[in-house]
């Protein structure tokens, strides 16, 4: 029976060490991804759900002539609602901060060219992450300085 006993714990402690092994290569892959879809510029908008509490998300952005896009990957993302709801936002950019109306815009042409130009700026982090999400189903956000910004600037 003792020689039963040490082989199941023998086999036992084989199978831990794989998983264990498994886990922290798993853990070193995802450290790796998250650098990979870190790369480029990430900008923070702070939007107001209805209840008058601020959230703070972290996105991708790209600048056309007409002015700087976002990109809902999804058309129920919480932070579209949130601007759907509450248009007024505030953008976080490098180290300044300026005021925005949101608009979505849900044509296909600008999708397209949304999707374009963060493909282009994002590369292989932007088609990783389309991997998970549909861009056909993105909804481009245009941001529009607000009336206070558009009366400060110089």
């Amino acid at each position: 029976m003792g020689i039963v006993t040490r082989s199941v714990r023998a086999l036992l402690l084989s199978r831990v060490r794989v998983v264990m092994i498994a886990v922290g290569s798993l853990a070193v892959l995802l450290v790796g991804a998250s650098h990979l879809l870190d790369a480029g510029e990430i900008v923070k908008l702070v939007s107001v759900d209805a209840i008058g509490r601020e959230h703070v998300t972290q996105l991708w952005v790209v600048d056309f002539a007409n002015g700087s896009y976002l990109r809902a990957d999804s058309p129920d993302a919480g932070w579209l609602a949130r601007l759907r709801g509450d248009p007024e936002v505030t953008l976080k950019r490098g180290d300044g901060e300026a005021q925005f109306r949101a608009v979505c815009e849900e044509g296909r042409l600008i999708r397209g060219q949304v999707n374009r130009a963060m493909s282009e700026k994002y590369g292989f982090a932007d088609r990783l992450w389309g991997r998970f999400s549909d861009h056909a189903r993105a909804v481009p956000v245009r941001l529009v300085p607000s009336r206070a910004e558009i009366a400060t600037a110089p």
